[in-house]
Parts: structure tokens; sequence; C-alpha cells
């Protein structure tokens, strides 16, 4: 298996080729593209007649509505620009849970989160970089980020996958930190998207998203869960190895499945308030779910919102 299928497979690949993904607000660029951006300039796009004062160029003038006025209008127009994405993934401990081993029975930690994660950024990476979106990636590691400024072209690809290929899931990580980081070296509005299970405190992570939200940056939160997180399956005694430096713990599950259970949704109620609040677009993606479809179901929602809200300057699209 070559690097680059791991996390791009032929059939996801053939799937992603169907689909578009753009930003919904106005983003900010230099390169001719499929987005409309909030700076004036000469484009096909018609956007509003101004007065005409000293200096404007006379070929900008509106000749039509002169005529039917008797006073000095010019045209202005938005300037078609493209896309700049930040694709931010979470390389902490807990990104590691893979969930039980079905032929030994026994629970154990594998990559399975980290894996789905790395390959739902590798798939928009490979979508907006066909659409001549430059795109970069940041991950949230114990050391700090490791980063890829946004660039476009096919050889970006082999450096976002090369990141991932670098990228072990271990330790704690400041993941607040690594978005307000993230938020100040990109610069000019972007669209940043977060690939994390968030498990950390939500008050951390309102500042990072904060930061965003300060910047204007249009902001995506997708959270990569497994099954055993959301439903505490367990029903033996289990010994609990935590993944971020925790000590192990021996526990009878039926004693702490509710405890987990209401402080699971708690956390979830908390970070979803979270999200709404400061305008963070917030999707959950289970790994038992193919990765390239629940892709699809989020791509999906942000047309039928583009649908239901054409007050939206940038569409998402889903041909």
């Amino acid at each position: 298996m070559s690097v680059v299928s791991r996390y791009l497979e032929p059939e996801v690949v053939q799937r992603l080729n169907a689909l578009t993904l753009s930003g919904r607000r106005v983003v900010e660029g230099a390169v001719a593209g499929i987005h409309r951006s909030p700076v004036k300039g000469a484009s096909v796009e018609f956007r509003q007649h101004r007065a005409y004062v000293a200096g404007d160029e006379p070929r900008r003038l509106d000749w039509r509505v002169l005529a039917r006025t008797d006073r000095p209008y010019v045209r202005e127009y938005d300037q078609e620009t493209n896309l700049r994405a930040v694709l931010v993934l979470d390389a902490s401990g807990s990104m590691a849970y893979g969930g039980r081993q079905e032929a030994t029975g026994k629970w154990q930690a594998g990559e399975m989160k980290f894996q789905y994660a790395a390959s739902v950024v590798a798939s928009l990476a490979y979508l907006m970089l066909a659409q001549t979106e430059s795109v970069g990636i940041a991950v949230s590691g114990t050391s700090g980020i490791d980063w890829s400024a946004p660039a476009a072209g096919t050889g970006q690809l082999a450096r976002i996958i090369d990141v991932l290929e670098r990228s072990t899931p271990r330790n704690e990580t400041d993941l607040a930190k690594t978005v307000r980081d993230v938020a100040e070296r990109v610069g000019r509005r972007s669209m940043i998207v977060v690939v994390s299970d968030f498990l950390a405190p939500v008050p951390a992570l309102r500042t990072g998203f904060a930061r965003l939200a300060h910047a204007k940056h249009e902001a995506i939160a997708l959270r990569i869960l497994h099954p055993d997180e959301v439903e505490f399956p367990f029903r033996n005694w289990c010994r609990f190895h935590g993944l971020e430096h925790e000590p192990a713990r021996l526990v009878e599950p039926a004693m702490m499945r509710d405890n987990y259970l209401v402080a699971f949704r708690r956390h979830r109620d908390e970070l979803e308030q979270t999200c709404r609040s400061l305008a963070v677009e917030f999707h959950t993606l289970m790994t038992d779910r193919p990765m390239v479809d629940s892709l699809i179901a989020v791509l999906k929602h942000r047309s039928e919102k583009q649908i239901r809200d054409p007050r939206r300057e940038i569409r998402t699209t889903l041909r």
C-alpha cells in the first residue's frame, strides 16, 4: 500500500471527485478561484454603484446611469478569489483509542480514531486542492505544532501527507493553544477546520474558537468519536489505561457507567453550545461509519444550509 493510498483509497478519491467544498462566508485571497472576495475589484460579479470621485478611472463610469441621472457613478464589483484553508489535526493521546480487538475480546488502544481523522484531513486537502484552493495543515502534538503553510498545487498534497505520516497520537496536547497560534499564523480571513475528539475542558477550547471568531475566520469543528465513548458498552471488570499519562484503574463498569454518560453528555452539550455561540459549525463523525459517507453527509448539510439561507455569499455545493 502506498503512503497516499493509506489515507486516500482509490474508491474514496472517486467519490470525492464528485464533490465541492467552499466557504460560506466571504474569504480573502489572491488567486482567481470560485469564491467571492470582500475586496472590491474588477470582475464579472456586480456589487454596487458608487458616486464618482476624482481619481476614479473613467472606464469604470456607468454611462447608462450618467445618461439617466446626469450624475457620474462608477460600478464596483466583487473580486473573485481562492479559498485559504488550514486543517488542524489533534494528535493527543485520546485520539489513539481504537476499541476492542474482537479476536481476543480485550479492550485496548489503537490508532483507529487518529487514522480516521487523518483520512478526513487528507480527503479535505485533496478536495480543496483539486479546486485550486490554498490548503495548509497544523498538527497539535506534545512538542508544539507541526506546520505546513497554506499553498496550492499538486505538490502540497504530498507535503500534507508527509506531515500526517510523521504524526503519532500520544500524551496530552494543548489544542486550544494550537488553534490560537494558527489564527495568528494564517493572517487574513480563512477557513479553519479543526479535527479532534475535543476531549478537553470546554472553557479552554472556547478561548481557541473565540480567537478564530475575533479574526473572522470561518471555523468548522469535526468531532471524531468511537462508539465506545458514546455508549460505554463495558460490562465486566476492566482495567482502564490512561492515554494521556493517567494512571491505570481497575473498575466495575456498571458502577460508573451512569456517571460517565452524564459527564459525557454534559461535556457534549457544553461544547455544542460554545460552538453555536461563536458561529463554529459543528459535526460529529463516528468511526464505525465509513469516512467518506460521513464527509459527504457534512458537505450535504452545508449545501442544504446554503439553500435554506440564500443570504450567504459563498456556496457549498454537492454535485
